[in-house]
């Protein structure tokens, strides 16, 4: 389905829920966890602006704000007016959760920071967004995506996972170069969310990874203790791929979380 220029999915019967990819993803990665949360929930699961079959062709500047409003315009579509959502998000997800958090608290009932974090990027991590984009517009998309892929995930789980890091790369190759560089640029320009977490009234779930080098341990466990509820898990031989390092843990825990907000 779609909304415009935004494309969902909507399964099941429930409670709602939403599932948001992170950078270089699209709603497939989460084509093991929809199906079965599918069964106790109503779960919406949309490409962001430019990933997937979402157009990125953006009609106003870009950032976590902007993905934002585009999935609460598809939850104005899909859910009851007011109806309240569980909110999950894997990394550029997490950050879109944050936004919407800050934008629309009413509408949650709980959120999830999946391999995120609320912390904004320091200068070091702000030079690297920038590289990352000019390497985008200059060699493409395939080009970035085939290194930046395997590292996400721990190297001891490479060979048991390589099928799934290939299915990963394939995605990660359809992301529209205008979609990779807009992402990229906002998350260099996004905010320090910690507030958000301190002022949150719902339950806030972090999963995290212990060989995670995206969003190392070390540094986001001070956001762990913003929340009034807080719920951490902590996966301990897994990088920034949880969802499929380790599959049934992190359904389980998502589960649990979800019906602990509902």
């Amino acid at each position: 389905m779609k909304n415009d220029t935004l494309s969902y999915q909507a399964l099941g019967k429930g409670p709602a829920v939403v599932l948001i990819h992170g950078f270089c993803e699209d709603q497939s990665i989460w084509s093991d966890y929809a199906p079965k949360l599918a069964e106790d929930y109503h779960v919406i699961v949309p490409d962001l602006p430019g990933f997937g079959k979402s157009s990125p062709e953006f009609g106003e500047a870009v950032n976590m704000e902007y993905y934002a409003r585009r999935v609460h315009e598809v939850l104005e579509i899909v859910l009851q007016e007011e109806e309240r959502v569980t909110f999950i998000g894997h990394s550029l997800g997490g950050y879109v959760a944050l936004a919407f958090a800050e934008l629309y608290p009413e509408r949650l009932d709980g959120f999830a920071l999946f391999h995120s974090t609320a912390f904004a990027d320091n200068e070091e991590k702000k030079e690297s967004r920038d590289k990352v984009a000019q390497y985008i517009k200059d060699k493409g998309v395939p080009a970035f995506t085939d290194n930046f892929v395997e590292p996400l995930f721990h190297a001891g789980n490479r060979e048991r996972l390589k099928n799934e890091i290939e299915q990963v790369k394939q995605q990660a190759r359809l992301t529209t170069k205008e979609g990779a560089v807009s992402a990229t640029l906002a998350m260099k320009a996004r905010p320090d969310r910690s507030n958000v977490l301190k002022e949150s009234k719902v339950p806030v779930l972090f999963i995290a990874g212990k060989k995670d080098t995206s969003i190392p341990l070390e540094t986001s466990k001070e956001q762990f203790y913003f929340p009034q509820k807080s719920l951490v898990y902590i996966l301990d031989n897994v990088g920034h791929m949880g969802m499929l390092e380790e599959k049934e843990e992190c359904l389980k825990v998502i589960k649990s979380f979800i019906d602990l907000c509902k």
